[in-house]
């Protein structure tokens, strides 16, 4: 599908962009199918302005019921001039992926330079939980990354919620 979707399309809910990847369309309410057919292989990646808004969202969240939640933010813009940045891209999503879990948000902060997860539904966010977290993801892109380019991607962790949680947030990211 191709444009913007009407109204009486079954699947209105997705947008089929590059290389097939399938992205949320937030002008219309999902059907139980596109719901479905989004989890179904597909891996989900916002887009920067629907990352924004799902990040608006939590921090509602976060603000009402005090849950701290973890924004994670992966810089690649250095990796723009590979060759094979397509490619590299794909792969560090298969790794953010395969870092968590269902609950989470993945997308793009800044189109094509910025990756960004929202950790959500932490009962409590502290700084062992976040070094383990960016370990876990810093040993897979080192495992699947040369060490020049695995260098070159930056991880900067963001905790959103009380101020005793955001001094906590104040890490050593490895």
């Amino acid at each position: 599908m191709s444009g913007i979707p009407h109204k009486d399309n079954a699947d209105a809910s997705t947008i089929s962009g590059l290389h097939g990847r399938k992205y949320f369309n937030f002008f219309f309410k999902p059907s139980k199918a596109a719901i479905k057919d989004l989890h179904d292989g597909d891996l989900v990646f916002y887009s920067a302005p629907q990352f924004h808004h799902l990040l608006r969202i939590e921090r509602k969240r976060t603000s009402r019921s005090k849950k701290p939640f973890l924004l994670a933010l992966l810089d690649i813009s250095t990796l723009e001039s590979n060759k094979h940045y397509d490619h590299t891209v794909e792969k560090i999503k298969e790794i953010l992926i395969s870092c968590t879990r269902e609950t989470d948000i993945l997308g793009w902060y800044e189109n094509d330079r910025i990756m960004g997860v929202i950790f959500t539904e932490m009962a409590r966010v502290d700084t062992t939980m976040i070094e383990n977290i960016f370990r876990k993801i810093r040993m897979k892109i080192d495992e699947n990354f040369i060490r020049e380019s695995a260098g070159n991607i930056v991880l900067h962790p963001h905790v959103f919620g009380t101020q005793e949680d955001i001094e906590k947030s104040k890490v050593k990211v490895p």
